[in-house]
């Protein structure tokens, strides 16, 4: 039930761009999300502040405690805009109404019967396929190499995926890596862009990517040999309802993408970040390097009694993640007239938090463009602002896989860092590429100095 609406108290502050067209020309960024953009609105006009887009209203909020109300205590009056439209756009033209896009109502009974499988118990059994697989790719590495490393932690993270989730070899997830790029194009074209789609050719194009996608999972079920594994994809094809009845077609496309698509790309581009980072702070990079060379002495991979033994390459894992988070934007919709704090919000309004401007917000973090993974020690963990860390999300739609993301970011990291130091390339920039989520534009390309 929505709550009543007061009559509001402070006048919403405004970004009035231009007549008519409003902060199109400053919200369009080729760059993706346009963080500068938000960033600005956010310091200029506080923490809940509005703008348009041609004729959408966006309401940016960039307050911990709205953010709890919405993400947490209101959640079904600030829906997903995916599980609202009547038309796909966006993250749903790929994924439908699977796990990470439906509407609470379809979403619940999703997270219920996987839940189980995503508990923090069943997924440690996966400690030692991410080792293995993380010694494979250190087996195409060679001293004074130079590497993509975005492009390598890509891989391995969906090597990952495949075998843990799926049951599939490293053999059979050609071309997949490339439509979800040509996906999260889409994706954000649907979120900035103005122009209708029939000029710009996404609803085509976004027909061709799903239709190789609907392939890709077609063709994985019916190679499944129908034997209980431990795995996802067992669990999804055997399962049956009270009435004995399968999961449907739909169910399982929708789903099956949904981990592929988010279960793989979230790690990497955090791996990808912590390597730029520890390469920008040699301080941080050399504790780090002591305590994995302690743990690891004798050169094993690292197993699952290890973690504990590794506090600090978790904490630079969480620091990573609160410096460039993967996802920059988390958008909900008001569905009807409603107040939020102070404010009253019209109908309709998208409703933007901004994880990359909450984690830089100098109330809650001291000194926050410095990698100081000390933060996320578990004494100034106790004491975080709540909500303005928000790596995962939050709420009841706090995403499912964030004990696997954090175990697979410290068993690589950790192995890695113990075999090789990573040097950035001087003459690369590295920009960030704000889509769906955060990966640097064109790479991260470093030379690789063998440690053992």
């Amino acid at each position: 039930m929505l709550q009543e609406a007061e009559a509001p108290i402070k006048q919403l502050p405004r970004e009035h761009g231009i007549p008519i067209i409003g902060s199109a020309h400053e919200f369009m960024s080729a760059n993706g999300i346009p963080i500068d953009f938000l960033s600005r609105v956010q310091q200029q006009h506080g923490d809940v502040a509005q703008f348009k887009v041609i004729n959408r209203t966006m309401i940016l909020v960039s307050d911990p405690d709205l953010v709890h109300e919405i993400l947490v205590k209101r959640v079904h009056e600030f829906p997903k805009p995916s599980a609202v439209v009547q038309k796909p756009r966006g993250i749903m033209r790929f994924l439908g109404k699977g796990i990470l896009t439906a509407g609470y109502a379809e979403w619940k009974p999703q997270r219920q019967l996987m839940q189980p499988f995503m508990h923090r118990k069943h997924i440690e059994s996966y400690a030692q396929t991410m080792a293995n697989l993380t010694e494979t790719l250190l087996l195409q590495w060679q001293d004074g190499a130079e590497r993509n490393i975005h492009s390598d932690m890509t891989q391995l993270t969906m090597w990952i995926i495949a075998d843990t989730m799926f049951g599939l070899g490293m053999n059979q997830l050609t071309d997949f890596e490339d439509l979800v790029t040509r996906a999260q194009k889409i994706i954000i074209n649907d979120f900035v862009g103005i122009l209708p789609n029939w000029l710009t050719g996404q609803s085509t194009a976004a027909a061709d990517v799903n239709a190789q996608m609907t392939e890709f999972v077609r063709q994985m079920i019916a190679d499944y040999d129908g034997s209980e594994r431990n795995d996802l994809l067992s669990l999804l094809l055997n399962y049956r309802d009270e009435d004995g009845k399968p999961l449907s077609d739909e169910f399982l496309r929708d789903n099956i993408l949904t981990m592929f698509f988010a279960g793989h790309e979230t790690t990497a581009n955090t791996l990808t970040w912590a390597f730029y980072y520890l390469s920008q702070n040699p301080d941080v990079l050399g504790t780090l390097q002591a305590e994995v060379d302690t743990v690891l002495a004798d050169g094993h991979a690292p197993q699952l009694d290890d973690l504990t033994r590794l506090p600090y390459t978790l904490r630079v894992i969480k620091e990573t993640l609160r410096i460039q988070p993967t996802v920059s934007a988390i958008p909900r919709l008001t569905i009807a007239p409603t107040h939020l704090g102070d404010y009253q919000l019209p109908q309709y309004a998208l409703v933007l938090m901004s994880p990359r401007i909450l984690h830089h917000d100098e109330r809650y973090w001291k000194r926050p463009y410095e990698f100081m993974p000390e933060r996320f020690s578990s004494e100034n963990e106790a004491t975080l602002c709540k909500h303005s860390y928000l790596p995962f999300g939050g709420g009841p739609r706090v995403c499912i896989g964030n004990h696997f993301a954090l175990m697979e970011a410290q068993i690589i990291l950790a192995h890695v860092i113990r075999h090789y130091q990573l040097h950035l390339l001087a003459e690369r920039e590295v920009e960030p590429l704000y889509q769906v989520t955060t990966h640097p534009k064109d790479g991260l390309f470093m030379r690789l100095e063998c440690r053992s």
